[in-house]
């Protein structure tokens, strides 16, 4: 599983170019899609994977006689951001995600993360999912927004690193596009 503790080096640019995708969540499920979630014990606080909805963890887990309750509500708000799990299981992904308001939509042919909260910009902490999944952050977040409360520790200092990362293959990538349209201008000549 992917950490703060991950080097950056170590991550996948496949996502530099991603961009949020309008999605409705309110229809389709489970049809056309089923989402993917972990969520802690509000007893015991371990993790427990694929939770639909409130339940009981020892409803969930077979190794347990916890009578404590595990709730997720799946996709909040309409967006998705694509993503791959072929870093990651689908287990370790959810585990992967479980402090932050984000969840795996797997469609026919398609996965994505999805938010499981809303009411503020969450750059941040989508830019920390795709990182914790593997993979360099989109640049469309690199307007990461100046909030109250959010200091500079290891994690943030993970995440601007991740997207000073990004940013700087967007620049090199668009280098040499100048340098290639400089070429084909010149053969036109």
């Amino acid at each position: 599983m992917f950490t703060p503790r991950t080097p950056v080096r170590d991550l996948w640019a496949s996502y530099i170019d991603a961009i949020s995708q309008e999605r409705d969540w309110s229809e389709g499920y489970p049809e056309e899609w089923e989402y993917l979630e972990a969520a802690r014990c509000e007893e015991c606080g371990k993790i427990v994977c694929n939770v639909l909805g409130e339940q009981e963890h020892r409803e969930l887990d077979d190794e347990t006689d916890c009578l404590g309750y595990v709730n997720a509500e799946g996709p909040m708000m309409n967006y998705a951001y694509p993503i791959r799990l072929n870093r990651v299981g689908t287990e370790e992904a959810q585990t992967a995600l479980i402090d932050l308001p984000l969840c795996i939509v797997q469609t026919e042919d398609a996965e994505y993360m999805a938010l499981t909260g809303g009411g503020m910009d969450l750059s941040w902490e989508i830019c920390e999912g795709y990182m914790r999944l593997g993979y360099l952050p989109p640049v469309h977040f690199s307007r990461l927004p100046e909030l109250a409360g959010k200091g500079l520790n290891n994690r943030t200092k993970w995440v601007l690193a991740g997207m000073r990362a990004s940013l700087l293959i967007q620049k090199e990538r668009a280098t040499r596009e100048l340098a290639q349209l400089s070429r084909l201008r010149q053969s036109m000549k």
